[in-house]
């Protein structure tokens, strides 16, 4: 258990439910397997009574609600609901095609009657390597209404392996909408296979000086770097160095990652243990807070 005054803000929490006649799931194409996806939706759904327990157990003060490609695509329903009936505690972060003409009026609509904070895009390359997802016209128009409604943008790109075309695209899109947050999942995907001193490597250092854009570590790094010998908490010191104290934030993934939510936070606090105490309460709480706190 983290100590009483350690607070922290999740910024990546998935919320489901196992009421799927209100809520009906699409679990097409699920890693995992569509069979167990359904098997755990029914017996161990994340929902906000759920999860707030475990906030309140664990010194969490709020966070976002990510929706969950995974079990409900982009029907946003689920994520919006939880964020609507409880502002005092967390956001929605919806997740949309930004290449979708329909996109752009739904967005507005979600933006201008819903309890959310940002926009998350997710996509893979195409057959040259590239990641034209991101910023082709009709994506363009997305990043217009989430400007617009003052919405942070959360990009993950896959395969989760780190990629100069796909960071270079950011780098572009945060010099055209300086005024938006974009926050990169799973810190942009660091690199795990050169030991802590290749984690960040010349393709992240490019965004060094790109204000706007910010560092989500979640669990998945966390595992990773347990898997491959990295040292979480020299990661951390050595992302804060590059980026600064106020531009890197945390997230559990909690509902997708199968980690016990108190070891979560146990090591998301052990990752920050060579910070100083301001520094470590801006990653663990307030940089969250800022970036996802909602309409409050």
């Amino acid at each position: 258990m983290p100590e009483p005054k350690i607070r922290l803000f999740d910024t990546h929490a998935h919320f489901f439910t196992n009421d799927l006649k209100r809520f009906p799931i699409d679990v097409t194409g699920a890693r995992e397997g569509e069979d167990a996806v359904r098997k755990r939706i029914e017996a161990d759904p994340a929902t906000a009574e759920r999860i707030f327990g475990l906030w309140d157990a664990s010194g969490i003060t709020g966070g976002a609600a990510v929706q969950y490609n995974t079990v409900y695509k982009t029907d946003n329903s689920y994520a919006v609901e939880v964020g609507d009936l409880h502002p005092d505690r967390l956001s929605t972060v919806l997740i949309l095609s930004a290449a979708s003409p329909e996109t752009p009026a739904r967005l507005a609509a979600l933006a201008e009657g819903h309890n959310v904070s940002g926009l998350r895009l997710f996509g893979y390359p195409d057959a040259a390597g590239e990641y034209p997802w991101l910023d082709s016209p009709a994506a363009l128009n997305t990043w217009e209404v989430a400007a617009h409604h003052g919405l942070a943008m959360v990009v993950m790109y896959a395969p989760g392996v780190p990629s100069r075309p796909a960071l270079q695209r950011v780098v572009a899109l945060a010099k055209r909408f300086a005024s938006t947050t974009i926050a990169l999942d799973h810190c942009g995907w660091p690199g795990v296979e050169g030991g802590t001193a290749g984690t960040l490597g010349p393709e992240h250092a490019e965004l060094a000086h790109v204000p706007n854009i910010v560092f989500k570590f979640t669990q998945i790094n966390l595992n990773r770097f347990a898997e491959t010998g990295i040292d979480a908490a020299e990661f951390v010191r050595r992302a804060v160095n590059l980026y600064g104290a106020d531009r890197v934030m945390w997230g559990s993934d909690y509902g997708n990652t199968k980690t016990l939510y108190p070891e979560m936070v146990a090591q998301a606090i052990e990752a920050t243990s060579l910070l100083d105490d301001s520094e470590r309460a801006r990653v663990l709480h307030d940089n969250g807070q800022r970036v996802f706190g909602g309409k409050r």
